[in-house]
């Protein structure tokens, strides 16, 4: 079947493909730094693949909704989805049903070390970026190191084999 408008434009761009016959189900990463790609043109992946190992998303367009239709992916063990303002607490539940990720960037969204704590599915982690304050907030000012200590003790509970990096200093 030969695809069409935004889903056409993108398997073009990604893998030049014109024929859905031709879609993958299973691919092993995906990238896309810098860009004004939005929710609506990853439809076109998450719809059709379902199973991804590794996703990077950095500064493009996506938003709360991405992150839903990322959370059907099967076996993704990285995701990092770093300066993105349009992520939000919104997005807490739908990570949380990613419960083969190792890692997860979310630094400089609006989910802070404070929400962290929602993430309590999230066993298999070994790995965690994230902001003590919100997006605006991040490159201007740090929340205190006592405060950020207190929160990373409470998700040492939680997430007692990950690494947590906040404002990508390590914390023990």
């Amino acid at each position: 079947m030969k695809l069409k408008g935004k889903e056409k434009n993108f398997w073009w761009d990604f893998a030049r493909i014109k024929d859905s016959k031709n879609i993958p189900n299973e691919i092993s990463g995906f990238s896309s730094i810098d860009s004004v790609d939005d929710d609506e043109y990853f439809a076109a992946l998450f719809d059709r693949v379902k199973i991804i190992h590794s996703i990077y998303f950095k500064e493009t367009k996506i938003t709360d909704e991405t992150v839903r239709m990322i959370s059907n992916i099967q076996q993704l063990t990285s995701l990092t989805l770093m300066k993105h303002r349009d992520i939000t607490t919104k997005s807490l539940p739908y990570l949380n049903k990613l419960t083969d990720l190792e890692y997860l960037d979310i630094w400089k969204t609006e989910i802070t070390i404070k929400d962290i704590h929602h993430l309590n599915q999230l066993q298999n982690l070994k790995e965690l970026y994230v902001a003590s304050l919100g997006y605006e907030f991040s490159s201007h000012s740090q929340m205190e190191k006592d405060l950020i200590l207190e929160e990373v003790i409470t998700l040492e509970t939680i997430l007692p084999n990950c690494k947590i990096y906040v404002d990508h200093h390590l914390y023990h």
